[in-house]
């Protein structure tokens, strides 16, 4: 993750077909994240280069677990087709090489708390 001092609000959880979808239709805001199965889709753009960055992050498999980021990926220049390929591949397991992987700890936020405090992205 670029931005380990971010915090996220989590979208509900979404297919891998609507997440595709999502990702490749428009832009979202720095602070925004999607679920999908046992992982984390977290917005790491950096606002002002115009690509969407997301870390792909591991959910934590058991109590005690961690947070593990498995990749990388820019999908906002993909197609649909492609962005569905790469997550079906995510949730496959495909990127949770230990060489690979690195545990994070990303500050997640409901989405109401996350509107409460006037998150400056998605103002």
């Amino acid at each position: 993750m670029f931005h380990d001092d971010r915090t996220w609000c989590v979208r509900p959880e979404g297919t891998p077909e609507a997440v595709a979808l999502l990702v490749t239709r428009r832009t979202w805001p720095p602070c925004t994240a999607f679920a999908v199965g046992g992982y984390l889709f977290l917005n790491d753009s950096l606002p002002e280069d115009g690509s969407t960055d997301y870390a792909v992050v591991k959910r934590p498999t058991g109590p005690g677990g961690r947070f593990v980021q498995v990749a990388s990926l820019t999908l906002a220049f993909w197609s649909y087709e492609n962005a569905l390929d790469l997550i079906r591949s995510v949730l496959a397991g495909d990127y949770d090489a230990p060489a690979s992987a690195v545990a994070v700890d990303p500050h997640l936020e409901p989405a109401p708390a996350h509107v409460a405090r006037r998150c400056p992205f998605c103002s």
